[in-house]
């Protein structure tokens, strides 16, 4: 990456940029990566976006950790455990001298004190994990976790462990108004600077465990569209990028020093309806009917979404997505599929009563009441949210189904969805390696009744069969007979249409290979290098080192001239702005 020379303003600061990516001279090594979703919040307990867990994988180890070739459990902050003989009781031996990056002790009681305060006050992130543990800390270097039911999910602990010297006092208070500014973690790096839409920044810790990453900081900078973030990677401003645009993909496989990945960890996108299960809000009164849904499901063609949209990248499934692991996917019934069919679609409404009745192309509830026009929330970033719109509102409309369009970026979307004040939006999800968290989030717990304390059923759909199952498999130690309860819950799910899930998507990225080495995906071999389910990458990479002469690299004198010219341009700039400014100043 070259040298630059940055004037903010007159007066303002004058920022040199060094050369920073793979460098050998001494300067701050920088692994710059582009993204097009920004974080939402650093707050553990609050945030949703993947760009917000990507910080926290970073900034906070987890008691267990997982393996980069297979998800598989492996020692994190814990370097070993012991199981009672009833199997509810887990204790955990935490590594010798660990320490936050601020330098403060890390002890077993930031794991007690995580753990039970996340139980008590029901972090959405921490919750599906410590809803049924208990957590005592025997000494400074061990902890004993009692769950009251029995956990198919332990010994693996994969939740984010929190200073408890910095969250007392805001979780003793309001938790979720916490900025999380902070920047005191346990990972390989730590929160330095955040400025929204526009980047964040996280340096090396180097307290880490595991030893201080080789890179100094990673930058994400966050792009609005798709193919300006492509360009700045084929121009070496960028070392990495997540969410490439589909139709850049292929191209930008065969640029020289790059290498594209399409990795499959489970994401989906869905178009989500609001079912309004007593929730707060004001949702269109015909999706209470499950006819209705339906029909948005039979109108949608899916497959051609997946061929024009996704181009033919990810896969062409439908049921909702729990883990990277296929294994909890369900095969789904001819009777209960609710393919692409716009014919079956209008007969469905027509028999339950929603026609046109003053012909202008839109249907009418029963009766000739309220129209069939359904507000429809526009995901602003990400690459496919504009493609997905146009296809699925002309679909709508061609079954007498009309929409009104607003665009949001995700934090206006977050807003939108916990005020229950849409009707349909498209987004996706990412889930974890066990399917309890994603399953959790469907719970008639997590429907939203205060806008002040919102959870994560974002269809506003309720079930108390579905939650009985819930409950069921997650106390269900034998394996088969959880994964049918769990493919049971999937196919209940996908006949009330709470979802209609478009496609599984990849996670396309791209990185380049002339700055770093080390490149992990995880799972090995299919998939995603960055924003994984623990993201290994980033402390495994290693700076290739560059010669000075090299591919046009710069030697030291070089650096030196460009350094001393930049300088004397810097001078000149500041010393003819402050010259302007004065005479400004002056004239009034």
């Amino acid at each position: 990456m070259g040298a630059a020379v940055t004037l903010a303003a007159a007066g303002s600061a004058v920022v040199w940029v060094a050369p920073v990516s793979g460098s050998s001279g001494g300067g701050t090594v920088t692994l710059t990566v582009g993204v097009t979703q920004d974080v939402d919040s650093p707050n553990v307990t609050v945030g949703y976006t993947v760009a917000a867990y990507e910080l926290w994988n970073l900034q906070y180890a987890t008691l267990t950790d997982k393996a980069a070739d297979d998800f598989a459990t492996i020692p994190g902050l814990a370097s070993t455990w012991d199981a009672s003989d009833d199997g509810l009781t887990y204790t955990y031996h935490l590594r010798e001298g660990l320490k936050w990056s601020d330098g403060q002790p890390l002890t077993a009681e930031d794991v007690a004190w995580t753990v039970n305060t996340s139980r008590d006050q029901e972090w959405y992130n921490h919750s599906s994990v410590t809803a049924n543990l208990d957590a005592v800390a025997l000494d400074d270097v061990t902890v004993q976790i009692t769950s009251a039911v029995p956990d198919p999910k332990l010994p693996t602990m994969d939740v984010y462990i929190l200073p408890k010297h910095i969250w007392e006092g805001p979780a003793a208070d309001d938790v979720t108004a916490f900025d999380a500014l902070d920047g005191v973690g346990s990972g390989p790096f730590t929160l330095k600077e955040w400025k929204p839409g526009q980047e964040w920044t996280m340096v090396a810790n180097p307290n880490y465990w595991q030893g201080q990453p080789k890179i100094d900081q990673v930058v994400f900078r966050v792009y609005t569209e798709g193919g300006a973030m492509v360009t700045a990677l084929e121009k070496g401003e960028l070392d990495a990028a997540n969410d490439i645009p589909a139709e850049l993909f292929a191209d930008l496989g065969t640029q020289p020093n790059i290498v594209t990945v399409a990795g499959a960890q489970g994401g989906f996108t869905e178009l989500a309806m609001n079912g309004m299960a007593g929730g707060i809000g004001d949702g269109h009164p015909a999706l209470l009917d499950l006819n209705v849904r339906h029909a948005v499901a039979m109108a949608i063609d899916r497959q051609q979404l997946f061929d024009r949209v996704a181009l033919g990248i990810g896969l062409p499934l439908t049921v909702l997505g729990v883990s990277p692991d296929q294994e909890w996917l369900p095969e789904i019934p001819d009777a209960e599929k609710l393919g692409y069919d716009p014919e079956a679609a209008k007969a469905l409404l027509e028999d339950n009563g929603y026609k046109d009745t003053d012909g202008d192309g839109i249907r009418e509830m029963p009766g000739g009441g309220e129209p069939l026009v359904f507000r429809y929330a526009e995901r602003s970033e990400g690459t496919q949210g504009a493609a997905i719109r146009e296809l699925i509102t002309g679909w709508l409309k061609e079954v007498g189904i009309g929409t009104e369009v607003s665009v949001y970026d995700d934090t206006q979307l977050g807003d939108i969805i916990y005020a229950g004040t849409y009707d349909l939006f498209v987004w996706g999800w990412t889930p974890f390696v066990d399917p309890d968290p994603m399953l959790s989030y469907f719970t008639c717990d997590q429907v939203t009744y205060d806008a002040d304390e919102a959870g994560y059923n974002d269809a506003n759909w309720c079930s108390p069969e579905y939650d009985a199952l819930y409950v069921q498999q997650n106390q269900e130690l034998d394996h088969a007979k959880r994964v049918e309860l769990v493919h049971e819950m999937i196919r209940m799910f996908n006949t009330q249409s709470t979802y209609v899930v478009l496609y599984h998507d990849a996670d396309t990225q791209a990185y380049r290979t002339d700055r770093f080495t080390g490149w992990l995906q995880q799972p090995k071999g299919t998939g995603p290098v960055i924003f994984s389910n623990s993201s290994p990458t980033y402390f495994n990479l290693t700076p290739i080192e560059s010669s000075g002469s090299d591919d046009g690299g710069l030697g030291t004198g070089a650096l030196i001239a460009i350094i001393a010219g930049a300088v004397v341009l810097v001078g000149l700039i500041v010393f003819f702005a402050m010259r302007s400014r004065s005479s400004r100043e002056d004239r009034e």
